[in-house]
């Protein structure tokens, strides 16, 4: 069934053809999308007549348009809607269906899409039905992925009976109105991205890609283009993991490193105190010899010259002494007395 939506599916919109045209080359594009493609060619001041023909956005064939006409020149493809009509018929009636699930759960209105649960709205966030006229809003129970909007019980019975083509819509859980939406082009307004530029490295819709700066270049799916982003990035992750799980070893060494460092540190300089303490007890040991040593012999030797001064003080005033003696025998002038007295004297 994947295989066969996949053929159904309009390359523009990304959705199964709605009102197909059977194009000459063979392709087959919903008579809106090829409105849309026209009105892109247009200008501000031109009618969307006034286009005389467009490329094919599947094989780039260039399309001539009647004139008179325009798009309703073109057959439309009924053998193809047929096809896609009895093809939402059996996906409606069958085991899976919306209407069997209608059955099985009287309390849901529609059917419940598989979603992600990163599209799903967070714990807590309340989303508010788009529809209801009550003031505030009502909660919603189911949000529209082919609408695009999130109803409450009311208005989604109200809006979605159990008829075509509403039995074809896609209802999941409530969504936030940024996840509903999606990703729009920068350059078409209201139209979402659905490939990816891999010239420029963006984002771009089908429309940059037929008739805007895109048209040239090369570009992908967004599913391969993820595929690979992701297997990038995931191996990019495991590079950024092993190479922080190196820088935390490695900080873990320079963390060890300095902690010896200051251990070492700390065992040399007590060392250097306790040698210096040692080395200034040894001065002062040997000062306090030396000090010792000086004082004893400076009391030695001024006993010696106290000794000397003495001796020299008894030899002068043995020689004052003299003097006088010899200075009165000078005076003596009676000879006798004189060389008495001066031969005593000459000989002390």
């Amino acid at each position: 069934m994947e295989t066969l939506e996949s053929e159904l599916t309009c390359p523009i919109c990304l959705e199964l053809f709605e009102d197909p045209l059977l194009l000459p080359c063979a392709h087959s594009l919903c008579f809106g999308c090829a409105h849309r493609i026209l009105v892109s060619h247009c200008t501000a001041s031109e009618p969307v007549d006034s286009i005389s023909g467009f490329q094919c956005p599947t094989c780039r064939h260039v399309i001539a348009l009647s004139p008179r006409r325009g798009l309703e020149g073109l057959k439309r493809n009924v053998t193809l809607q047929n096809i896609i009509d009895r093809f939402q018929k059996a996906s409606v009636s069958g085991p899976n269906s919306p209407a069997e699930t209608r059955r099985q759960r009287p309390a849901d209105t529609a059917p419940v899409a598989p979603r992600p649960a990163a599209m799903t709205a967070a714990p807590g966030e309340r989303v508010q039905c788009q529809f209801c006229e009550r003031e505030p809003p009502l909660d919603a129970v189911k949000t529209c992925v082919t609408c695009e909007v999130s109803y409450c019980e009311d208005c989604l019975r109200a809006t979605h009976p159990n008829k075509k083509p509403f039995t074809g819509h896609r209802l999941t859980e409530p969504l936030p109105d940024a996840h509903l939406r999606g990703l729009l082009c920068l350059e078409h307004e209201d139209e979402k991205v659905n490939m990816y530029c891999v010239t420029d490295e963006q984002l771009i819709c089908a429309l940059c890609k037929l008739v805007g700066r895109h048209r040239d270049h090369q570009v992908s799916a967004l599913s391969d283009r993820y595929d690979k982003l992701k297997q990038a990035l995931d191996s990019n992750l495991s590079n950024l993991i092993k190479r922080n799980n190196e820088l935390e070893t490695l900080m873990g060494k320079l963390i060890q490193t300095c902690q010896h460092v200051e251990v070492n540190a700390a065992r040399q300089e007590a060392r250097l105190l306790e040698e210096c303490d040692l080395l200034i007890e040894i001065i002062q040991q040997r000062r306090q010899i030396i000090g010792t040593k000086i004082k004893e012999g400076k009391v030695v030797r001024l006993r010696k010259l106290a000794q000397q001064i003495s001796n020299c003080k008894q030899c002068l005033e043995r020689s004052s002494s003299l003097v006088s003696q010899a200075d009165q025998t000078l005076k003596e002038t009676d000879h006798a007395r004189f060389l008495q007295t001066a031969k005593s004297i000459s000989e002390r």
